[in-house]
């Protein structure tokens, strides 16, 4: 077998926060149902990571899709294409992976909850349910909130 950074990258997905228990054998059970595999690797020291290569570079990008954030080997994973690159954090940790779109995506649903927070004391609404609302709720608000602010600074 081949070493894991010989594969195809194309066909290659890192598998990260996998814990200290994975094994090869329940990510090839996993990942077999995306399509077939060619290689599965399993970091040991340290722990925590995998690579796992597809023969066909659609059925990683399935994969990567699918099981994204799902739970494998007693944890929540997290599955990406390869980059080539290491990764610092050292075993595919929690900090290991967050992207600026998540961020910025954590923040737009911030200001969203603030937003209607603002809305509903304004507009003297009761509180909203304890999930977040959807975002068809938030541009009705936001729409609520643009007719409000353009009936308060017409001129007379």
């Amino acid at each position: 077998m081949s070493r894991h950074r010989e594969w195809d990258p194309s066909c290659k997905v890192y598998v990260g926060n996998l814990g200290n228990n994975a094994s090869k054998h329940e990510l090839e059970d996993v990942f077999t149902k995306y399509g077939p595999l060619r290689n599965v690797w399993v970091a040991r020291n340290p722990p925590g990571f995998a690579f796992v290569e597809f023969e066909d570079p659609r059925d990683a990008e399935d994969a990567v899709r699918g099981l994204d954030g799902t739970r494998c080997c007693g944890t929540r994973i997290v599955v990406e294409m390869s980059t080539g690159r290491r990764r610092s954090g050292g075993g595919g940790g929690r900090g290991a992976r967050r992207s600026p779109i998540r961020r910025s995506e954590l923040e737009s649903a911030c200001s969203a909850k603030l937003l209607e927070k603002q809305l509903q004391q304004l507009l003297l609404l009761p509180p909203s349910p304890p999930h977040p609302p959807s975002s068809f709720v938030g541009l009705l608000l936001l729409l609520a909130l643009l007719l409000l602010l353009n009936l308060l600074y017409q001129p007379p």
